[in-house]
């Protein structure tokens, strides 16, 4: 890979691996931490590309595993910072912030999974690939991040 090709992939990218790396660790530090650990994978992978679409899963594997890892990782003990992750995002209406807020208070798993079926538009089959789940645990997992965001967001409502 060239250094231009590194680039292009770095810039297309990182925003969408960020997101990803947020909804799974709950705070920026720790999501920087995994990009910049996905991107020195990504330079040290030998074999090319087939296309556009390979890379972004394979990016977006790495980073899963990146995030999973440093879950599992006895040195992290950094609380969940929402003021931090609000603090990035620009929101249109108030319903947006509730929205945010609500899929940000979800459990991780619950959090992971809607990020990838909502916003990466990835499928059951895909996310259950990608998390080395069952596609039943990632239906799970969506039904009740949806029952929820549903009991959340009334609360909100009811409080308006």
């Amino acid at each position: 890979m060239t250094k231009e090709e590194y680039v292009r992939i770095v810039d297309r990218s990182s925003h969408r691996l960020f997101l990803i790396a947020l909804s799974f660790l709950g705070n920026r530090t720790d999501a920087e931490d995994a990009i910049q650990e996905v991107f020195l994978k990504l330079w040290k992978k030998k074999e090319p590309f087939e296309n556009d679409e390979h890379t972004d899963k394979f990016l977006t594997r790495v980073c899963i595993n990146v995030c999973k890892n440093m879950l599992r990782s006895l040195s992290r003990r950094r609380c969940t910072s929402l003021d931090d992750a609000q603090s990035m995002f620009t929101f249109d209406c108030a319903q947006d912030f509730d929205v945010f807020n609500a899929v940000m208070s979800l459990p991780q798993k619950e959090r992971a999974v809607v990020h990838l079926f909502y916003y990466e538009d990835m499928s059951v089959t895909e996310i259950a690939d990608a998390l080395h789940a069952s596609e039943s645990s990632v239906k799970t997992a969506l039904h009740r991040a949806r029952k929820h965001l549903k009991t959340s967001l009334e609360e909100v409502g009811n409080h308006e």
